[in-house]
């Protein structure tokens, strides 16, 4: 076997050099590209190299001049080249061909897919587009369902809210026709989550009542006790109701009444028409004496009441009133006496002037004649003032008892009921 190398800027040359040194009976080994970049073949010429030449002539002579109807042994040469060149022969697109390392044969790059698709592809990709298709529907009907769920829930909220604010705005009317105020209603109501059910104004009702502070009035009737407040808010009578119903119970041991109003003419007079009639002793502090003194004659009594001047908050000499009750004696209690038919806004100048003394707590008077109650509950809640007794009355010693907040609401819901259906009457003749 006579092996030859060939070498060629590409494989056509490569080839057609191949066909004119050696001739079609050649075969090629193998193929591979430089690094230069040029294509070299290995090919080597098929025959049998122990004949002589003579003898091989020879018989080529005698075969050529012999007929036979077998095929030509060239034949199979030819084939084996042409099957060689479809091996070896690059495409028109030059695509690159790769040599096995170990048995540097040529291994063949897969022809390239024509434009064509498989009908198979064509079936599989149809079915994946109706699969996207039929998903993206799918999506779409969820999310119309996702979206006609929301809006349904949004017109319920907005029901909801609605029906709310109509129960919310309902109750707030009732409530500032009790008289409340703006800031006690807004408290009370963003404490309570109302349902819209008929116990959601009692719900309201007693939760108003847990704002009020109370003081019991059990050990208030023990000790020394003064009553402050403005003229005619019913300081006097209150002492006179306190100091009958001790009488009354007790005896009239131990109970002594005590006045500083000392600017009006003949305003100690009622106090000591009280001690007359009760029994007990009566004492008046002016220039000539002094509060601590008279306190100090009687610190064994089990019952001191004194009662005040009553002057207008803009009085010069309520000065002097307020500096003598800061320098009474520690065990001195000092209660606010506040007239439920004053307006909001005068309870509330008069609850701060007198708090510079250190209230103990206050009475709430005149109910009886109060067309709401609502005002005075809205100070002493904004002022965390505390009730100690409430008097609804001019009676002696009937019309006071100690203050209960829920006997305080009940009776400012009836207080409102009752002016309402007064006035009502009233306006329409009726």
């Amino acid at each position: 076997m006579q092996i030859r190398r060939f070498r060629a800027p590409d494989m056509r040359q490569a080839i057609r050099k191949v066909r004119d040194a050696v001739g079609p009976d050649a075969v090629i080994l193998s193929n591979q590209r430089l690094p230069t970049g040029e294509i070299e073949i290995v090919a080597a010429l098929d025959y049998d190299g122990s004949l002589p030449s003579s003898m091989s002539s020879k018989r080529s002579s005698s075969s050529s001049s012999r007929p036979d109807t077998s095929v030509d042994p060239s034949a199979n040469y030819l084939e084996r080249i042409e099957r060689a060149k479809q091996q070896t022969t690059l495409p028109q697109n030059d695509a690159p061909s790769y040599t096995s390392p170990r048995q540097n044969s040529q291994i063949e790059m897969p022809p390239l897919p024509e434009d064509k698709e498989d009908p198979a592809v064509e079936e599989a990709l149809s079915v994946k587009n109706s699969d996207n298709a039929k998903q993206l529907q799918d999506m779409e009907r969820e999310l119309k369902s996702v979206r006609a769920m929301l809006e349904q829930h949004q017109q319920n909220d907005n029901r909801s809210s609605a029906k709310e604010s109509s129960v919310e705005t309902r109750a707030r009317e009732k409530l500032k026709g009790l008289g409340l105020s703006e800031f006690v209603v807004s408290r009370l109501m963003d404490d309570i989550d109302l349902k819209g059910r008929e116990d959601d104004w009692n719900r309201l009702l007693a939760h108003l009542a847990d704002y009020i502070p109370i003081r019991s009035g059990s050990n208030e009737l023990r000790g020394c006790i003064a009553f402050m407040g403005p003229t005619g808010v019913g300081k006097t009578t209150t002492i006179g109701k306190i100091a009958a119903q001790h009488v009354l119970k007790h005896g009239s041991e131990g109970v002594v009444l005590i006045t500083t109003d000392t600017y009006r003419i003949a305003a100690h007079e009622q106090l000591r028409t009280f001690g007359r009639i009760l029994n007990v002793p009566v004492e008046v502090v002016n220039e000539y004496s002094d509060l601590n003194e008279v306190l100090a004659k009687y610190a064994h009594y089990s019952l001191v009441l004194v009662d005040t001047a009553g002057m207008n908050p803009r009085d010069s000499n309520l000065e002097r009133q307020l500096l003598m009750m800061k320098r009474a004696r520690a065990s001195l209690k000092k209660l606010l006496v506040l007239p439920c038919t004053s307006q909001r806004q005068v309870l509330k100048t008069v609850t701060e002037i007198y708090s510079q003394v250190q209230l103990d707590g206050c009475v709430l008077s005149k109910l009886d004649e109060s067309a709401s109650l609502g005002e005075a509950i809205s100070v002493v809640i904004e002022e965390g003032l505390p009730v100690v007794y409430i008097a609804d009355g001019q009676r002696i010693p009937d019309d006071i008892e100690p203050a209960r907040a829920h006997n305080l609401i009940s009776r400012a819901v009836y207080t409102a009921e009752h002016y309402s259906q007064l006035y009502g009457s009233l306006k329409y003749g009726s």
